[in-house]
């Protein structure tokens, strides 16, 4: 795993009123950063940091090994974006405006169409011949999270995803970002969709008074739940157990655990792993209950503003 966004004590004012003041962040390939806050607290702010739209006062911003404020045609080939519009041209059809924006990513329209027609299939995608202005909301959030996914991009920022979108359309969306993930792509979403960030996301940050600060997910004795697959026919429990693990469940390859420090213990569980020719296919926080967290956090600002 390699850090894909890396940020490092950037802060941004907007005359004198401090927005970010001192963030640092790093989210590695192959995870889901949930990234929520209050309106205002400049979430939005922070993801056109990362897209090179607002240059930071200070601080240090890499994405996908680039600078984004150099704003080269090589960085955005590599980015996956949905902000609060769609962005894409309502006089046009979806296919139409999916071929502009797959040349702009010099990308094959045959390729295109592969992944269109694989992972796409029988949505609004290939359903619709309507000019985009004609779709209802959902279904233009829709045509945006396909263009985001376009080439399976190293780096998706993704701005209020699941907003508008109905339970089938929720589904598939999920399905899209668990497989990008498991592709090696370093994700945000910033929502107040909090069913979203409990169910998709590996870690949680929450923007308050200019900084973020992780969401901890841990027993009281400092344990966090892990998630790894492998072969149905690994064996995998004393190589778990060697490192410190407990509470270890399998269900056909899927195992469960809790680790404490998991920084320094799961790139030697995955280093173990692969010298003992077990491959793994996934590993990931088990995250839940983000969402009374995040809830809890709320009610105690909301209160002291009163």
């Amino acid at each position: 795993m390699r850090n894909l966004i890396e940020v490092s004590d950037v802060r941004r004012s907007y005359g004198k009123h401090k927005v970010l003041d001192g963030i640092s962040l790093a989210v590695t390939s192959g995870s889901v950063y949930g990234l929520v806050g209050l309106n205002g607290a400049g979430k939005t702010t922070f993801l056109r940091i990362l897209l090179g739209i607002l240059k930071p006062d200070s601080g240090i911003v890499t994405v996908a090994g680039m600078e984004p404020w150099f704003h080269s045609s090589s960085f955005y080939s590599k980015l996956g974006v949905v902000l609060e519009h769609d962005g894409f041209w309502g006089n046009l059809t979806i296919k139409e405006n999916l071929k502009i924006f797959s040349a702009a990513k010099q990308l094959s329209w045959s390729d295109t169409q592969q992944y269109i027609e694989q992972f796409w299939n029988d949505t609004v995608i290939t359903r619709s011949a309507k000019k985009v202005r004609q779709l209802s909301r959902g279904q233009r959030m829709q045509c945006a999270l396909c263009r985001a996914f376009l080439g399976w991009p190293e780096v998706v920022l993704l701005d209020e995803p699941a907003i508008a979108l109905d339970m089938t359309a929720y589904s598939h969306f999920g399905s899209i970002v668990r497989h990008a993930r498991s592709s090696g792509a370093a994700i945000i979403i910033s929502s107040h969709q909090l069913d979203t960030i409990d169910d998709l996301c590996d870690r949680v940050g929450n923007l308050s008074d200019g900084v973020i600060n992780d969401l901890k997910c841990h027993d009281e004795n400092g344990f966090y739940k892990w998630v790894m697959a492998t072969d149905s026919t690994a064996q995998v429990f004393d190589l778990l157990l060697s490192h410190g693990c407990t509470d270890i469940h399998n269900v056909n390859g899927r195992w469960t655990f809790s680790v404490d420090h998991p920084e320094r213990r799961i790139p030697l569980i995955v280093r173990e792993m692969v010298e003992t020719k077990y491959p793994v296919y996934e590993i990931r926080q088990e995250v839940s209950g983000f969402s009374d967290t995040i809830r809890s956090i709320y009610h105690s600002v909301i209160h002291e503003r009163k």
